[in-house]
């Protein structure tokens, strides 16, 4: 992975879809920062949920862009959300390639009684998954109670608690209200957990150091589109020291195919794919991440279901 120290800003990556990983050249703390914008909007136009749900989907593909960027993997990094409030289940996912999509469920009429975000989440877990499988490999969990936290603050409780690093996250997602547009982002920090008892007086302050300066970021800055995102991370931290790496682009796209979706119908029962056709013996399946209707005719089912009763 190249790098390049920003001491001007003549070579600033420009872009709004992008994770930017990063240095602080004094301290050595590491960091992330994502931004999504087409990509955002894309998927969270192509559901068309109500302004409400959609802010909170697109913190979860923030984050879950955010903080695949953390891991090294060759798969797919998932968020997964479930909670007793009106938004019973929602799911993120980011590819190693930076391809993402994602969908909620929820109840409609309680979205409408709720005043804010936050009471649209309540006890519940959040599941953090590494799937290896297309490659051979294995999958990875990690689990976080939710506690009717918001998701920024779940995803901060279990780096502390599992895996024992002082992160800290901004994020912001926003909306374009002339325009229509969605824009999020968060620049993520991490410290390396230290020896028991070994933290140094240098290495406490350079972490007050870079949360007070992370502090002054506003939603504007974090979610953009303007400024782009190097010319934040230089007004934050251009005295300090910030060292960027190649950024990995970020996209919309749904793993979902006629073959996958065949291969799942064959593993049904037949019972099963009997009560599923429609009155002139189709069967249609749509994909709850991208919304794309697969239609399989009487023909195509019928051998189905003879290869299910062999």
């Amino acid at each position: 992975m190249s790098s390049l120290r920003m001491d001007t800003p003549l070579a600033f990556q420009t872009g709004n879809d992008l994770l930017r990983p990063f240095q602080l050249e004094r301290s050595g703390l590491r960091g992330r920062f994502v931004r999504l914008a087409r990509t955002l909007d894309h998927v969270l136009e192509t559901h068309n949920y109500p302004e409400p749900v959609s802010h909170l989907l697109g913190e979860l593909l923030v984050l879950a862009g955010g903080l695949a960027g953390g891991l090294k993997f060759d798969g797919t990094f998932s968020l997964q959300v479930r909670s007793d409030g009106p938004v019973s289940f929602m799911v993120a996912d980011c590819t190693n390639q930076g391809r993402m999509r994602g969908y909620a469920s929820f109840d409609r009429e309680a979205i409408e009684s709720a005043h804010n975000d936050r009471k649209l989440l309540g006890e519940g877990l959040v599941a953090l998954t590494v799937d290896q499988r297309s490659v051979g490999g294995e999958v990875y969990q990690g689990l976080v109670s939710l506690e009717g936290r918001t998701l920024t603050d779940a995803m901060l409780s279990y780096f502390r608690r599992s895996e024992q690093i002082r992160t800290a996250i901004k994020l912001a997602v926003t909306r374009d209200r002339e325009r229509g547009g969605w824009h999020g982002g968060a620049i993520i920090i991490q410290a390396l957990p230290p020896q028991p008892g070994m933290e140094s007086e240098a290495q406490r302050e350079a972490w007050i150091e870079a949360m007070l300066l992370l502090e002054t970021a506003t939603p504007e800055e974090i979610s953009g589109p303007d400024p782009d995102a190097d010319s934040v991370l230089f007004r934050l931290f251009h005295e300090t020291g910030v060292r960027v790496y190649t950024p990995l682009p970020l996209i919309a796209g749904c793993s979902c195919s006629e073959g996958r979706v065949r291969a799942m119908l064959a593993s049904f029962p037949a019972g099963t794919l009997a009560e599923m056709r429609l009155a002139d013996g189709r069967i249609e399946v749509t994909c709850q991440f991208c919304n794309r209707i697969y239609a399989f005719d009487r023909d195509t089912v019928d051998a189905l279901l003879a290869e299910r009763r062999r």
